[in-house]
């Protein structure tokens, strides 16, 4: 079945009147500022005058660039503790192994593709895969390297990476590409040189292959579905945990001993008591950059409604876990897939009710491997219904239909991506980027009031703010209805949107956010497999 983004239905063209506004209780006058954040120089990728964006406003982070000198990182890279917890009365089959190889001693010519072809007989679901490959050439930067598997599907094993360095040898993870594929048919490796003046020699290869064979694997049940309060995860710098108006609404690791420095739940997390630091590999989420700009958004989310400060969209239903450190340690990319792992092994191993991933970050990303990654990265969290709200670009204006934004332009049925609303909730603001082939809607994201470290509040404009908007909406629809799925979440929010004028030709709802009319959608939505799913 082909997958689009579409909506099942257009949106009612009748204007709706009250649409439901964010409670904020009183708070103190907070300082409005420019707050830094960690990026490229200060600027988002998309540059037009800076006269547009307020002086509290807040540029969508981008994290570190990946360094395409880097090795490939295995899909194992990213597992969390010892091995997956095996459920009680869980069985395991013992996975089958096979070997094919080849030695073409092949002359790999300027401006020219080789290629060579090993089979496999048997028919295995794939769990893993490796390419053992020993390729001689003067300069490794003019080749393409690729695998194809049986049924078409291809990985890129080294896309003129390396630069002037010699040959392209060693051992590859294809995993995360071909898992679930039939190891059964055919094999093709190809070499392409793009460039004149070096040549080299394929001369050997293989691929060592382990999944079960069909009938093999004995029945295995489903985890018991998590249940609780739905947990939204911060993907950002960390948030302050001990703030008096975040202290509550934090999700809290039960299974873990603050303090002991034990990995007391064996997911091989030290002491992550409120969530996970992906850029130091460790529990303590406020460290590192970028904690104001996480914090501000969990305050958005789910700040507590104790007459302090602001009011989040979903205080008393929801719980927010930090997932810190995205803007250090490793590239954005790389920390974003080790974020994912560790989200998705705490809800399908760990009975954690995690549903939704608030990403108010993002960066272009040209180079097809690293398009690849983000998908994978984020077809994870489908797999897992988790539904992904995120930030469209903060470009003044800039229409995103052409640009390789990521994660948010991502064409999944569990991604929802929001672009900003002036702070009277009647116009695209200034500086909110669009793109009616792939921004949905439209929330508040200019001078929201939100919680920052130490226990104040403030001020603070961008799409960054109005993405939480949007996951506390989608945290409410499944507290309201936990038998929604992500997709169907999605589905509800763009269908239930308030037709605003100024959106027209912006997004693809034309719309922004009606909260009371999303929830109202969510309690009275029977949960039954929808047909189709909706998309751009």
């Amino acid at each position: 079945m082909t997958v689009t983004r579409k909506p099942l239905s257009l949106p009612s063209p009748t204007t709706r009147t009250g649409e439901a506004a964010r409670p904020e209780a009183p708070a103190t006058p907070a300082a409005e500022r420019v707050v830094a954040r960690p990026g490229k120089n200060g600027t988002d990728g998309f540059e037009s005058a800076k006269s547009a964006r307020p002086s509290n406003f807040v540029d969508r982070p981008t994290g570190h660039r990946p360094d395409p000198n880097a090795p490939v990182l295995p899909a194992t890279a990213f597992a969390f503790g010892p091995s997956k917890a095996t459920l009680a009365g869980r069985d395991t089959s013992t996975p089958v192994t096979l070997t094919a190889s080849a030695t073409p001693n092949a002359a790999v010519k300027d401006l020219a593709t080789v290629t060579s072809t090993v089979s496999f007989d048997k028919d295995v679901s794939l769990d893993s895969l490796k390419l053992n490959l020993d390729l001689a050439h003067s300069y490794r930067g003019d080749l393409v390297v690729k695998v194809t598997s049986p049924s078409g599907k291809t990985a890129t094993v080294s896309n003129r990476q390396g630069g002037s360095a010699d040959d392209v040898k060693g051992s590859f993870d294809l995993s995360t590409t071909f898992k679930g594929e039939s190891a059964k048919g055919t094999w093709t490796l190809s070499v392409e040189d793009k460039a004149r003046a070096d040549t080299g020699t394929l001369k050997s290869w293989g691929l060592e292959a382990t999944g079960k064979a069909p009938g093999t694997d004995p029945v295995d049940p489903k985890p018991p579905r998590p249940t609780g309060d739905p947990v939204i995860a911060v993907f950002d710098g960390g948030v302050d945990f001990k703030h008096s108006d975040l202290d509550s609404a934090m999700w809290t690791n039960p299974n873990e001993i603050a303090g002991d420095g034990i990995d007391n739940d064996g997911n091989g997390v030290k002491d992550d008591i409120h969530g996970y630091n992906v850029g130091f590999n460790s529990g303590d989420v406020m460290k590192g950059q970028g904690t104001d700009h996480g914090t501000h958004v969990a305050g958005i989310i789910a700040a507590e409604d104790n007459g302090e400060g602001n009011t989040g969209i979903a205080a008393g239903k929801a719980k927010v876990m930090s997932i810190g450190g995205l803007y250090d340690g490793a590239d954005l990319l790389t920390n974003f897939e080790r974020g994912v792992d560790y989200i998705v092994n705490m809800k399908e191993n760990h009975g954690v009710n995690v549903r939704a991933l608030n990403a108010s970050f993002g960066d272009e990303y040209r180079d097809a491997a690293s398009q690849a990654r983000w998908k994978a990265a984020v077809q994870k969290l489908a797999d897992a219904d988790i539904l992904l709200v995120a930030a469209t670009a903060n470009g003044n204006g800039s229409n995103m239909n052409n640009v390789q934004d990521f994660p948010a332009n991502i064409d999944l049925p569990n991604v929802i991506t929001v672009a900003a609303m002036d702070q009277r909730n009647d116009k695209l603001a200034r500086f909110s980027s669009h793109g009616d082939k792939v921004v949905e809607l439209a929330a508040v994201g200019e001078n929201v009031l939100s919680t920052v470290p130490g226990g104040d509040w403030e001020k603070m404009s961008g799409t960054s703010m109005a993405t939480p908007t949007v996951a506390g909406a989608a945290a409410l629809m499944f507290a309201a209805n936990p038998d929604l799925t992500a997709a169907q979440v999605r589905d509800l929010l763009v269908q239930t949107v308030e037709i605003d004028p100024d959106l027209k030709g912006k997004v693809s709802t034309g719309g922004k956010l009606d909260i009371a009319a999303a929830v109202k959608a969510a309690e009275e939505f029977v949960t039954t497999p929808p047909a189709t799913v909706a998309g751009r």
